[in-house]
């Protein structure tokens, strides 16, 4: 087997060591220098990448190239906002998950990663968490809107099972990513969905001489009924990568039957007068929570010559 090259799909990053799951076993691995000078992203090999690996033992290997990403997920680096870091590639859904209480149910985040799945091409579901502590008329203000916009939404409590069958129907044979707030109790549903998953931790741990997430911040686990989930730490933002205030808007459809009929082209939709969408605001038809969140989100965003 040893300097055989076969493909694999990257789990998860220890600083300059990764974990490739190949043929049925997992293999600590670093990069070709080739690999790292490839590409000017900070990230040159993310979680969810498909890669080929030479084997050099049964535990160990090299990255020789990583493949085409489909999608990705991405922000600015951390200190150099011109420089793209790839958080996960390949994902085909972003699962956002909040919880109706403690944490308390904000919606700036969804929209956030809302976004964030449109720029990379996933496709967007939302978890309202916890729903065994009650759905407040706040919370089910919240999950009206998101179902009446078209976005998946799962009700799911883990401790009395609600939802729960819907949400793994929705992540089989997919590879989705799940991440939001600390303490929304995405732990908990993973343990729920990943039967396991803690020994599969501790087995990488071991693998790699280190504990969970001691530089990188994904790990990727299959799935019982197929597919791949791949969890994240906790945020409490996420920067968006490509997105500024002139393109914003487009980001929120339920805006676009409006913004011809704005007085002023380019209307940010926002102090001018006779703008469609602020009328339509006032009206009912869009609603007041995703518009407050387009505001707050514009007024962190630079003007379209920061990227």
């Amino acid at each position: 087997m040893a300097n055989t090259v076969i493909e694999g799909i990257v789990t998860c990053g220890h600083g300059k060591q990764f974990i490739v799951f190949a043929g049925g076993v997992y293999y600590r691995c670093h990069l070709r220098k080739k690999v790292k000078f490839a590409t000017d992203q900070t990230t040159p090999v993310a979680v969810g990448d498909d890669v080929m690996i030479t084997v050099i033992t049964p535990e160990e290997g090299v990255v020789e190239e990583v493949l085409p990403r489909r999608t990705v997920l991405s922000r600015p680096a951390i200190g150099r906002e011109t420089s793209e870091q790839v958080l996960a590639a390949n994902v085909d859904s972003l699962i956002i998950v909040t919880s109706v209480a403690n944490p308390p149910l904000r919606t700036g985040l969804i929209d956030r990663f809302i976004i964030a799945a449109g720029t990379g091409n996933l496709t967007p579901a939302i978890v309202v968490n916890k729903a065994d502590l009650g759905i407040g008329p706040e919370a089910r203000e919240v999950i009206d809107v998101y179902r009446h916009l078209g976005y998946s939404l799962f009700v799911t409590s883990v401790v009395n099972g609600e939802g729960l069958d819907d949400l793994r129907g929705f992540l089989k044979d997919h590879r989705s990513l799940m991440s939001g707030h600390s303490g929304v109790g995405k732990s908990s549903l993973l343990n729920r969905l990943v039967p396991g998953i803690s020994q599969r931790i501790s087995a990488v741990s071991a693998l790699t001489g280190k504990g969970r997430h001691t530089t990188s911040s994904m790990e990727l686990f299959d799935l019982p009924d197929g597919g791949f989930v791949i969890d994240t730490p906790g945020l409490k933002v996420l920067g968006l990568w490509q997105v500024d205030r002139e393109s914003l808007a487009a980001y929120y459809p339920e805006f676009e039957a409006c913004r011809d009929r704005c007085r002023f082209t380019g209307c940010r939709h926002l102090a001018e007068p006779d703008c469609a969408v602020k009328e339509a605001v006032a009206s009912g038809e869009i609603t007041r929570l995703r518009y407050d969140n387009y505001r707050h989100i514009y007024e962190t965003l630079s003007g379209p010559e920061w990227q």
